[in-house]
């Protein structure tokens, strides 16, 4: 039995390579985050999600995995890792390693030796085909062109439904599975205690059925996940598993979260994930006429059905495969702190487990690059390629542009900790990316710490609201979602209590009579008017009923 209230947490996601950096070689490292911990643990913080950190070629942001038993030498050593698990424990914290269960790189050992020999027990671990199908050769990479590439070695294809770099593994093979619990098992005896799941939905391949492009939950895949993680987490009742099913929707929540067919403790709700993605082209371009209701739209299900417990999804309003939310939904210009607020207040409203993509609660912006050299994302390259050069689909600075909107390098910007001259990342002045060049006087750390109406310290309020006085209804309550009035309403309720949120996602004024209560939290320093919200106000009510 599940020792652990997974409900109770508060996460927050770290892209290591741009948190801190220690050594003054210009990429964040697992010391930089050890010397943050008070910093995260005063926030609020009781979960540290690690995006990976594996040796890497860091072709796809460590998601090319070299060696699941190593640390990339940029992010320091393996004790280095043991110190940031026992220090983060002593404060109360857990850490969470990123499990990429899909693919590993096309330089790893296993790859090597299965391009040796058909006879290597590795060459069992990938998919192989000596000659394709019809049907095999419509398949297509997530990031562009063929999922198939030769290796003349041994007068193969293997499969990639990422990079050619990240070559598919073969969950067919129990060997795959049992060498994929021994990392689950490697990372524990460390002090792991929660694991995030990799593209779960992708690890099985039916190639009959070409028209699911992206191979989401094929036949056998749940087979595949409920061998895995009964092999993997027997016996580890103080673990906990978040699962990365990218879409998910209510249906497959409530299938693969609970019951008979479980694969996860929880899921990663991506409700908001693709507003104001191109319908054409996803976050390689950008849908000017993104529509603010879809947030209230695409949570009703999951926020309104009592079958979803808190415990079994995760809020987001950023993440490592997306930009920042302000600067795709909020007003940079002239409403930066409101628009962060709102973010935060309408994140920490919701039903669910929320985690914080680290500088959202300093309103952390986009990078903003000039030109495709600029960038670091093989996603982003490989749309230069297909959408700029080849299908001619955008010009050159309208690709830039977008990329600067939606883009995952975007969201990757360096963390901002004082006013120095790359904002206290180190002391040296090298970035291994291009860092923020925000102009806002207060756009660091340092200074909304001690700045009692920062968004740092709105987002320390909130979360105390939720740990705390309201625990109850903000963690266990029921939870309604509705629109009134272009404003999303958010209630929260159990037997003794009744939250409102007022969330203005616009750039103006809306009239809106405020029902009767106490103002718990407000994204405005001045008090609330009665009978409208200013652009971006948004506040949380709780309601005395008779």
């Amino acid at each position: 039995m599940k020792t652990i209230k997974l409900q109770d947490k508060v996460l927050y996601q770290i892209f290591p390579r741009s948190f801190k950096d220690s050594t003054g070689n210009g990429n964040g490292d697992i010391k930089g985050i050890t010397s943050k911990l008070d910093y995260l643990k005063d926030l609020g913080i009781n979960g540290i999600w690690l995006c990976p950190i594996y040796e890497t070629n860091f072709v796809d942001a460590g998601y090319d995995v070299l060696d699941y038993k190593q640390v990339w030498k940029q992010f320091g050593t393996l004790e280095d890792f043991k110190e940031l698990t026992t220090e983060a424990r002593k404060r109360g914290i857990d850490i969470i390693m990123d499990i990429v269960l899909n693919h590993v790189s096309n330089e790893h050992n296993w790859f090597k030796k299965a391009c040796e020999s058909v006879d290597n027990v590795e060459h069992n671990y990938f998919i192989w085909r000596k000659t394709l199908s019809e049907n095999e050769k419509k398949a297509q990479s997530i990031f562009g062109g063929s999922a198939w590439e030769y290796v003349k070695s041994i007068d193969k294809y293997y499969f990639h439904l990422f990079a050619k770099e990240q070559v598919d593994l073969n969950w067919q093979d129990p060997s795959t599975i049992k060498a994929m619990v021994e990392v689950i098992n490697f990372w524990y005896d460390l002090g792991v205690r929660g694991f995030r799941l990799d593209a779960i939905k992708h690890v099985a391949k039916d190639f009959d059925d070409i028209e699911n492009i992206y191979f989401s939950w094929c036949k056998g895949s749940v087979d595949f996940l409920k061998d895995f993680t009964k092999q993997a987490f027997s016996g580890k009742d103080d673990a906990y598993t978040l699962g990365e099913a990218s879409g998910i929707n209510l249906e497959e929540l409530l299938k693969y979260g609970s019951g008979k067919d479980k694969v996860s403790d929880n899921y990663f709700n991506f409700s908001w994930w693709w507003i104001g993605w191109s319908k054409e082209t996803g976050r390689k371009g950008y849908d000017a006429n993104w529509d603010f209701k879809e947030f209230a739209l695409q949570q009703k299900p999951f926020q309104e059905t009592k079958e979803v417990k808190p415990e079994m999804i995760t809020n987001f309003l950023s993440n490592h495969d997306t930009a920042r939310s302000i600067s795709r939904w909020g007003d940079v210009n002239y409403f930066w702190e409101e628009s962060a607020k709102t973010h935060a207040l309408m994140l920490f409203a919701l039903k669910g487990i929320p985690c914080i993509y680290y500088g959202e609660e300093i309103g952390l912006l986009n990078n903003r690059f000039k030109e495709r050299n600029d960038f670091r994302d093989c996603d982003v390259f490989s749309g230069y390629i297909d959408l700029v050069d080849t299908e001619k689909k955008y010009t050159e600075e309208e690709f830039t542009k977008y990329n600067n909107i939606n883009s995952r390098d975007a969201g990757r910007a360096i963390m901002q900790w004082n006013k120095s001259n790359n904002k206290g990342f180190n002391t040296t002045g090298k970035t291994w990316i291009k860092y923020n060049d925000s102009t806002f006087l207060n756009d660091n750390v340092q200074d909304q710490l001690n700045d009692k109406n920062s968004i740092f310290n709105f987002y320390k309020n909130i979360i105390n609201l939720r740990k705390n006085d309201y625990a109850k209804v903000l963690i266990e309550g029921n939870s309604k979602i509705e629109l009134q009035n272009d404003i999303i309403v958010i209630t929260r309720t159990n037997e003794k209590s009744k939250l409102v949120a007022l969330i203005n996602m616009q750039n103006k004024e809306i009239n809106f009579n405020l029902p009767e209560g106490k103002i718990l939290i407000s994204s405005y320093n001045q008090k609330p008017l009665n009978y409208k919200l200013r652009a971006f106000e948004s506040v949380l009510i709780e309601i005395k009923e008779v």
